[in-house]
């Protein structure tokens, strides 16, 4: 088996895979091994670990099932420009007796000698990655700090372009002339004709304009346009908030550099905006409804239901909403997704969520997902760093006899230094491991005192969790990171709005026909009705015991009923003006069926995993310290 890998870096200066892919099938044909397959990463950094390449853990998994037994890399750094991500896949290969050559090196880990080249490689391409880093960021500080308006790299803010582009020394920041234009009509839009954002997306989407990359204009995106630091103040911040920092909070690369830009808008007019869109903020009530699943409960049409406040209609209650049905374009196809009544799905979920945490075997089941490791990579990783501390011991003993050796023939302090540099180094090097080695075995007990944990919080949570209000429903579900996916349309209700048909026999406390109406049942009500086209009203008759006996919404009775939307203008003259009270009475005597209890919630399917913050239990402290 061979891997390859390059990152996007790598691309850009015209290295690719191909070439790699020669070199690795060279070596093991001179090798007489059986190639069995090649798992490739295309612009994927480096400094990326496992769980963060895609066919990197492939292979891994490939490997668990013995499809192999040796990987083959065209250099080290293939594998890990750190030493991080260098070890920790080596060694979990390792673990389950696969191996790695490295072709330019022509070394494996197969033997004692091979592991010691291979700390050599290792400790060349973290040196080498550190290396490349900082020239490529001491290049990059210094741009920034010239005068004018550099360019440093990436996408220019919008309303901007970047002139001489492709040439590292003079690429500069200057006004776009189109962005420009459309920054100051969205300016005017908002401040003088009083438009929201959303507003302006579906008039720019109607006109053909569209976003940079050619998709419709959003509300969010528009916003985040026109609302950001370049367009209002005429800066841009290099190594702003989030520039890496060290441990004492210091820059690591350099100090946050302001470029100044061109202004779009005037001082006054970015002030204007300011207030204008701040005015349309609306502020928070404290008697708004909370929704715990906005954004986790997923539609047939694969968008995100949010909640929407319905108290004001007669029915009083709360409801999600499919976000595909908001239009962005005019006349946009938007889906056809029913509400959902909230109450009834929170209910279900909750439940759900309930049942898991009180349930140790399911639970601990999803916590393993979450931790990912084996109780085996602990065992492993204590004999690997005892290992480590062997031959730490026995190059300390080699070094002091060296020393002394160098020492009776009266050598210099130079002469015994330079005796001992190569083995100092490799000393280095084991020291870098064990400390590796030893900073994954402590994440593998951290995680398995966090199953402890977990395991603790299924024995506790039904009594701590059943009576939660939605606000703490939202943080545990955020927690355990829930998505529920609806798996086939909403019952019985549609738009909202309750079966009408359902709410008058529960209000007249009726049970159901339990079939359609009999030739001698339809002559004894016949007369109360009107007259129609051929049988059209004995069907309308029909579909509306059908409905109210099954919860099912016109549209599904249309084929075997014929219209529906007569059946329901019928319904809703008869209930009015009470001829429907009178049918049912003269109809007291025909079996009936009770009605069936009202399941609001479509079929769905609960997802989640377990992050470690779910294990504090309300009232106590981390257990983890974490």
């Amino acid at each position: 088996m061979d891997y390859l890998r390059v990152s996007t870096e790598e691309q850009k200066l015209g290295f690719g895979i191909a070439s790699q892919a020669k070199k690795n099938a060279r070596h093991i044909k001179g090798k007489s091994w059986d190639h069995v397959g090649t798992f490739e990463d295309d612009g994927v950094s480096g400094s990326k670990e496992m769980g963060e390449r895609p066919d990197f853990d492939r292979l891994m998994e490939c490997a668990e099932r013995d499809e192999f037994d040796i990987v083959v890399v065209e250099k080290g750094d293939r594998i890990g420009r750190t030493g991080r991500a260098f070890w920790r896949w080596v060694w979990a290969l390792e673990d389950i007796n696969v191996f790695v050559a490295i072709v330019n090196r022509n070394i494996d880990n197969t033997t004692p000698e091979g592991r010691a080249q291979m700390r050599r490689e290792a400790d060349y391409a973290e040196t080498e990655w550190e290396n490349i880093r900082s020239r490529t960021q001491g290049g990059l500080q210094e741009k920034a700090e010239e005068p004018g308006t550099p360019h440093i790299g990436g996408r220019p803010p919008f309303g901007y372009r970047i002139k001489h582009k492709g040439t590292k020394r003079a690429s500069r920041l200057v006004i776009d002339k189109g962005e420009r234009k459309l920054v100051r009509r969205v300016y005017r839009m908002v401040v003088a004709e009083n438009l929201n954002f959303r507003q302006i997306a579906i008039r720019l989407n109607a006109e053909g304009r569209t976003t940079r990359s050619g998709r419709p204009w959003s509300a969010a995106n528009l916003r985040d346009r026109i609302m950001s630091r370049a367009v209002l103040d005429a800066e841009f911040v290099f190594r702003g908030v989030h520039a890496m920092t060290d441990m004492d909070g210091n820059p690591v690369w350099g100090e946050s550099v302001t470029i100044a830009l061109s202004r779009i808008l005037e001082e006054h007019e970015a002030a204007a905006l300011r207030r204008k869109v701040s005015s349309r903020s609306k502020p928070s009530s404290g008697n708004r409804a909370v929704y715990p699943l906005s954004g986790r409960l997923i539609g047939l049409c694969s968008e995100p239901y949010t909640g929407i406040s319905r108290e004001s209609l007669a029915t009083g209650r709360r409801n999600y909403r499919c976000s595909g049905k908001t239009e962005t374009v005019p006349e946009q196809e938007v889906c056809d997704c029913s509400y959902v009544d909230a109450e009834a799905v929170e209910t279900r979920v909750w439940s759900e969520v309930v049942e898991l945490l009180g349930d140790s075997e399911k639970l601990e089941r999803l916590a393993a997902e979450w931790v990912g490791m084996a109780q085996g990579d602990q065992s492993a990783h204590t004999e690997r760093i005892a290992e480590l501390d062997r031959q730490i011991a026995a190059l300390d003993s080699s070094i002091a006899a060296v020393i002394v050796v160098s020492a009776k023939q009266q050598q210099s302090a130079n002469a015994i230094a330079e005796a001992t540099a190569s083995l100092n180094a490799e000393l280095e090097q084991l020291h870098q491991m064990r400390a590796e080695a030893a900073a994954w075995l402590a994440e593998i007990e951290d995680a398995d005192r966090r199953a402890r944990d977990l395991r603790q919080l299924a024995r506790t949570a039904r009594h701590h969790l059943a009576d939660m209000k939605p606000e703490e429903q939202s943080e545990v579900l955020a927690l355990l990171d829930v998505k529920v996916f609806m798996e086939g349309p909403v019952p019985l209700r549609r738009g909202g709005v309750p079966c009408t048909v359902q709410s008058w026999y529960r209000s007249a406390n009726l049970a159901v026909p339990a079939s359609d109406l009999s030739d001698e049942s339809w002559q004894l009500i016949a007369h109360l009705l009107p007259t129609g086209r051929g049988n059209r009203v004995r069907r309308s008759v029909d579909a509306i015991l059908a409905k109210a006996r099954t919860g099912a919404s016109w549209p599904m009775l249309r084929e075997e009923y014929g219209s529906t939307s007569t059946a329901s203008k019928y319904f809703n003259e008869w209930a009015q003006d009470g001829t429907w009270s009178t049918v049912n009475t003269i109809l007291d005597t025909i079996e009936r069926v009770p009605l069936p209890v009202l399941d609001l919630v479509p079929p769905m399917r609960i997802e989640g995993r377990v992050d470690p913050r779910v294990m504090l239990i309300p009232g106590e402290g981390s257990r983890t310290g974490s």
